[in-house]
């Protein structure tokens, strides 16, 4: 288990290095598989000691080794969150649940599927405000997939992917888009079929919360205005984070604070 878990973090480290390119290239994808790493800046080619996750980027100290200008903050981050929910998924996979190989390795698969797409989108949405819909549908079949296999209850797939569409889709919709966009409405059905059945409850509440602290507090900081646009699919990528790790535990909190036992 242990090597194992190391393997899953280098090789996420490794994952989060090729999805920093998806990020940035994401409107030439010839160049993806065509062009080599480059300074976006200088345009100097990298060599393999400037491409190494993170250790790379903390030996030059954020700065191109070519030209000295900082390196985007992305790069580590990227990586180090790979490496984490990639390693932290392999754990939570194989050593906390009781389940036949082939389950838990077809599950790994379609859960760092689902890792690389979230990453993309929460970045690209952070960056323009809009959700891919290549990475939206692939997020979403890579979750089905997941569910399937690693809940192996299909009523509550269902379950849960209506609850993560109706409270979304209620709000864009009849807005025309302005309460929140198409995008997360299909972003948060694959993120609540993801989480499962019933820690997909925590998972709205966690995003609603998070979005609405965050748009609070930027208001009182003026920091957005009542009509500036927010991106929610961050929140809602966050709020699965949580809630697929540790969903159950925070509803079994919730309904042990109010009195009422949870089974």
């Amino acid at each position: 288990m242990v090597v194992g878990g190391v393997v899953a973090v280098i090789f996420g480290l490794l994952y989060g290095s090729f999805l920093n390119v998806v990020i940035l290239r994401f409107d030439d994808w010839l160049s993806i598989v065509k062009t080599p790493s480059h300074c976006p800046k200088c345009k100097t080619r990298l060599g393999w000691l400037d491409l190494i996750p993170v250790l790379s980027y903390l030996s030059l100290r954020g700065k191109c080794r070519y030209c000295q200008r900082p390196i985007s903050w992305q790069y580590p981050v990227v990586e180090l969150a790979a490496a984490s929910l990639v390693g932290a998924g392999y754990i939570y996979i194989f050593a906390g649940q009781d389940l036949p190989f082939w389950r838990e390795a077809f599950s790994l698969a379609a859960y760092v599927v689902v890792i690389g797409a979230a990453l993309v989108i929460f970045f690209h949405d952070l960056y323009e405000m809009m959700i891919p819909d290549v990475f939206s549908n692939l997020l979403l079949v890579a979750s089905v997939v997941f569910a399937l296999i690693f809940y192996s209850d299909a009523l509550g797939v269902l379950y849960s992917g209506l609850l993560g569409f109706l409270p979304i889709a209620l709000l864009a919709y009849p807005s025309g888009g302005k309460w929140m966009g198409e995008g997360d409405v299909k972003l948060s059905t694959a993120l609540a079929v993801l989480v499962g059945w019933p820690a997909s409850v925590a998972y709205l509440a966690l995003s609603f919360i998070g979005g609405g602290v965050f748009g609070v507090t930027a208001l009182a900081t003026k920091k957005v205005g009542l009509k500036s646009p927010v991106p929610f699919g961050p929140f809602l990528i966050l709020a699965a984070i949580i809630a697929f790790f540790y969903g159950q535990e925070i509803i079994g909190w919730y309904f042990s604070t109010i009195g009422y036992g949870y089974y």
